[in-house]
């Protein structure tokens, strides 16, 4: 299906990724409900749900893009960084996406909502491929090349966009997903 890539970790989250996702639909979402992000049951003692809903993508289209942007971004950082360190990058980020999503969620009562997956993934890797490999262009359907701070301007803009169009709360994780990676401090990125 896709090549090996050159990290461990990166091939481990591509298959878990898939092998959920598509788990989740032949389950009939029984999967998903346990690992998506629900403040109110995450308030109930459900802590694995911190780290547990970007392994899930709910469209067939979604599936494809977020491995896409795992083996590529994420292969590409795993080279740069090694496993140990993107393991590291990604959960901390999908932490404090996570619980700040979920103070918001408390604050305004979407304490219901459920979310898995989204862009949350994509968007955390490219800001960072893009912070990584600044003079680096990546050309979007053969049209626009984009580097560096572009690249990150158009991801968070486009989340933004998104967040305008669904709401804020709803967002939040990816919202707060893109703006952590963007303000990772250099001097982390670069150890």
């Amino acid at each position: 299906m896709f090549p090996r890539a050159q990290s461990e970790f990166v091939t481990r989250w591509l298959f878990v990724t898939l092998g959920a996702s598509i788990f989740s639909v032949l389950d009939g979402g029984w999967l998903a409900s346990w690992l998506s992000f629900v403040p109110s049951k995450i308030f109930h003692g459900q802590v694995w749900r911190l780290v547990t809903w970007p392994l899930i993508e709910a469209s067939p289209l979604q599936i494809v893009l977020t491995c896409l942007a795992i083996y590529k971004f994420g292969g590409e950082l795993a080279v740069r960084w090694g496993d140990r360190r993107l393991r590291r990058f990604v959960l901390q980020i999908a932490i404090v996406a996570a619980a700040i999503t979920l103070v918001l969620a408390a604050l305004t009562g979407a304490m219901y909502m459920r979310r898995v997956g989204g862009w949350a993934v994509i968007n955390v890797l490219v800001i960072t491929w893009a912070r990584q490999f600044p003079n680096a262009p990546l050309v979007l359907h053969g049209m626009v090349a984009l580097s560096g701070q572009q690249l990150i301007n158009v991801t968070i803009g486009t989340t933004i966009l998104f967040a305008l169009f669904t709401g804020p709360i709803w967002m939040a994780l990816d919202l707060v997903a893109c703006f952590a990676a963007a303000l990772y401090p250099r001097g982390w990125l670069r150890r």
